[in-house]
């Protein structure tokens, strides 16, 4: 079944930070034409100092993309792992051309909309969320120091959200010649289902009963806004974005029957953004 997809975004500075080094991306092709491929939903979080964790998001954003509609041979999960992999090697790049931005990397969460399934990759801790029958459920797998201890039983989930060194990743896409993707089972989509994708700006500030809330609650674009009104109602510490993706089941399932033809739209900036029907 082709799937009928709502989407509203937000990216914000938050309030403590005096940039943003987020950036996002939404795409249903690389040329403007539809593609049988599947529309492509990306959050990068940068890092590296003022300016080149803003260049490492946005050049991860823009290369997945890229990549992935590239990508001809193998199935998605080796497309969505490719155009990672291609990311890494574009940031690592970049970084060694200008030695102001050495060390430069960014995080990586990928969702992939085909047919009536979501597939997800990621690399760090930007995370994918799927919200199907009232329940938020986290796809993606963190990559981080705390995320690892309580994996194997040393720290409990709720003492790695105060724990010192819980903004340590341990993978990005720039940080090595060589990185490693997750990809993950795809998961069936039904109408009503609703895709989160956001950074640790979001999720780490705003509990997960109170994101489901709001996004049960509200339309994807009000929805977005409000998130990133919630984490800085929280205190705002770090850069916040938000894609939330809302599935519904035919196109006689909108809320309106214009249709906006996207390609890529890059956010680094605190703009409000349109809502998209695709």
């Amino acid at each position: 079944m082709d799937l009928k997809l709502q989407i509203g975004h937000a990216t914000d500075t938050g309030m403590r930070r005096d940039h943003n080094e987020d950036c996002l991306g939404v795409s249903r092709s690389k040329n403007g034409e539809p593609d049988p491929r599947g529309t492509i939903l990306v959050v990068a979080d940068g890092m590296g100092g003022y300016a080149a964790g803003e260049v490492a998001s946005n050049l991860t954003v823009t290369t997945i993309i890229d990549s992935y509609f590239g990508f001809s041979a193998g199935g998605v999960a080796d497309g969505l792992s490719a155009a990672l992999k291609k990311a890494n090697q574009v940031v690592v790049e970049a970084a060694t051309e200008d030695t102001e931005r050495a060390g430069m990397g960014a995080t990586a969460a990928v969702a992939l909309v085909l047919d009536s399934e979501l597939f997800v990759a990621n690399v760090g801790d930007s995370r994918v969320y799927l919200i199907h029958d009232g329940e938020l459920q986290q796809i993606s797998h963190d990559h981080s120091w705390v995320a690892e201890l309580v994996a194997v039983g040393k720290i409990t989930p709720e003492e790695a959200k105060v724990h010192p060194m819980r903004n340590v990743i341990t993978r990005s896409i720039g940080g090595r010649p060589q990185v490693e993707i997750e990809t993950y089972p795809p998961q069936p989509l039904v109408h009503g289902d609703v895709i989160l994708l956001c950074s640790d700006g979001l999720w780490g500030m705003v509990p997960g009963e109170q994101i489901r809330r709001i996004i049960e609650s509200l339309p994807p674009q009000p929805a977005a806004d409000a998130l990133i009104a919630a984490a800085n109602q929280a205190g705002g510490h770090d850069n916040i974005t938000a894609i939330v993706c809302r599935i519904l089941g035919s196109p006689e399932d909108t809320e309106d029957d214009a249709t906006e033809q996207v390609d890529l739209l890059e956010v680094q900036n605190t703009e409000p953004m349109p809502q998209l029907q695709l």
